[in-house]
């Protein structure tokens, strides 16, 4: 039995991605390849590790169900040794993977780069962004990343083999093109009555259709609070919605953090109001093993002191506007 570790890695993948069309984004490779490498794994075995059925979903075999603890076993093993044997025998060849969110990168990865090149102790610092935080945790788990800004839900399942650090608590904003007045919202959010031809973006919203925990509660308030608000446009990111709405086609709900990413010319068109709801809690992740070597250990806390100061500070308060009328998020 000859294995190698690239087919281990591409078997891991497509179980922890769910499909092989999904786990071309972890692995980097054609949807043809990965199956070329997982047939040849399975020739190499001598055995079928996933069953061809009709259905997207990945369905392991028990022989699969094997591979997939030992691949899992096996691929982190690798990285300790490596991890140990960089931090022991090449301190400068350390390389720091860091991935968060689109909401999150603007000033996180600045904070997390500026840290990283404090320290001295990385050789290079790579940031990666995926559109949700399970598909950041997906790369976690594939051992592309050793660091991450997530969404506290999606590490749950994973706290045995992730250290996870609580960061802070992210708001729901709802946001509107500044030009519309106060008094039109306050009838929008009560009657409805106010001219629709002239402030029509208050008759259609951006909802994010990828990744996003607390999508049904924000489509939960449109239907309570502007019932007549169509979902009309969908993006993959809440920045492209703010940029909708910044352009004066829509309203939209997004989470507190992506502000300060925000350049100026999109603040000064916009109006936020606080809907005193929260959207995710944010932790940093990373590697369990990774704890023992101290480059690693010291970004984290690092990368933890900083946000934790940035958000006490709340310098993003100002911008806010309480909700004209009481008007909460449903739960």
């Amino acid at each position: 039995m000859n294995l190698s570790f690239k087919q281990l890695e591409v078997f891991n993948a497509v179980v922890v991605a769910g499909s092989i069309s999904k786990a071309t984004k972890l692995t980097g490779l054609s949807q043809p390849t990965i199956s070329q490498q997982l047939a040849k794994f399975e020739e190499d075995l001598g055995t079928q590790l996933i069953y061809r059925r009709r259905s997207p979903a990945v369905e392991l075999t028990p022989a699969g169900e094997f591979w997939y603890r030992t691949s899992t076993d096996l691929l982190r093993r690798r990285d300790e040794a490596a991890s140990q044997f960089q931090s022991q025998f090449q301190e400068d060849q350390i390389v720091l993977r860091f991935g968060t969110t689109p909401s999150l990168r603007g000033s996180f990865a600045e904070a997390a780069a500026r840290i990283a090149l404090q320290q001295g102790r990385f050789s290079r610092f790579e940031f990666v962004w995926a559109a949700g935080s399970d598909e950041v945790v997906e790369m976690l788990d594939t051992h592309r990343l050793n660091g991450a800004v997530v969404s506290a839900s999606s590490v749950e399942t994973h706290r045995s083999v992730l250290n996870v650090v609580p960061l802070f608590r992210d708001r729901i904003v709802w946001v509107v093109p500044r030009d519309i007045p106060t008094e039109v919202i306050v009838a929008a959010l009560t009657d409805g009555d106010f001219d629709h031809v002239r402030y029509a973006a208050l008759t259609r919203y951006s909802e994010v259709t990828h990744g996003v925990a607390w999508h049904q509660k924000s489509a939960d308030w449109f239907r309570s609070y502007l019932p007549f608000a169509q979902p009309y446009f969908g993006c993959m990111t809440h920045q492209t919605s703010v940029d909708f709405v910044a352009a004066g086609l829509a309203t939209c709900h997004s989470p507190m953090a992506l502000i300060p990413n925000l350049s100026d010319q999109v603040r000064t068109r916009i109006q936020m109001f606080d809907l005193k709801e929260f959207a995710r809690e944010a932790v940093y992740a990373m590697p369990r093993h990774l704890l023992s070597l101290r480059p690693f250990l010291d970004f984290q806390n690092a990368l933890t002191d900083w946000v934790r100061q940035s958000y006490a500070e709340d310098r993003t308060a100002n911008l806010l506007k309480p909700l004209p009328v009481e008007a909460p998020i449903a739960s």
